[in-house]
């Protein structure tokens, strides 16, 4: 199985960074992206992708990256809760999701592939991240891609304690949804 795991979090040692690293231990075929440690920036609207039925053209960190994402079994993502959204980092990554879709809009992504999306944050009502869920639903849904969400509530800034009583059950959801 090819997967991907990315971790959102611009803090190296953060919930979002441990929980990538637990799951990146879990599995000998995986690829973890740290996007903080990558120079790239969003889509340019360049529209290139689309017109020659190609992957993003920008030069960047992500030039081999996205291909081979789009031939994943699984994709891994995580961000914290911003302000009630994804890290900048991971919306900038999304956006060039834009080259994973063909001129006629249909998805690039491999058949029966799968998203787990991981949300950490430190409120403790899981309800806070509901607008990032539901919105990530929408958008994974039109890659076609088999959509699972999972709320990490209670992550402390200064302290991973939350993640490290979570990280048992957020591998059971894992194994259960792939």
């Amino acid at each position: 199985m090819n997967i991907f795991i990315v971790n959102g979090s611009p803090r190296i040692n953060g919930n979002s960074a441990f929980i990538a690293k637990s799951l990146f231990k879990n599995y000998t075929d995986a690829t973890l992206l740290n996007l903080s440690d990558l120079n790239y920036k969003g889509c340019q609207s360049c529209y290139i992708c689309r017109e020659k039925n190609t992957y993003c053209v920008i030069n960047d960190d992500l030039k081999n990256v996205l291909e081979p994402l789009s031939k994943s079994d699984l994709i891994i993502l995580i961000s914290p809760n911003y302000y009630g959204f994804i890290t900048g980092q991971m919306k900038l990554f999304l956006d060039r999701w834009y080259c994973l879709k063909k001129a006629n809009r249909t998805s690039k992504m491999k058949n029966g592939a799968k998203l787990f999306f991981i949300i950490t944050q430190g409120a403790q009502n899981r309800d806070h991240a509901s607008f990032i869920t539901s919105w990530a639903k929408k958008v994974f849904e039109s890659f076609n891609l088999k959509f699972y969400s999972y709320i990490v509530p209670g992550c402390k800034t200064n302290s991973l304690d939350m993640v490290k009583i979570k990280i048992d059950d957020l591998k059971m959801h894992l194994k259960m949804f792939v």
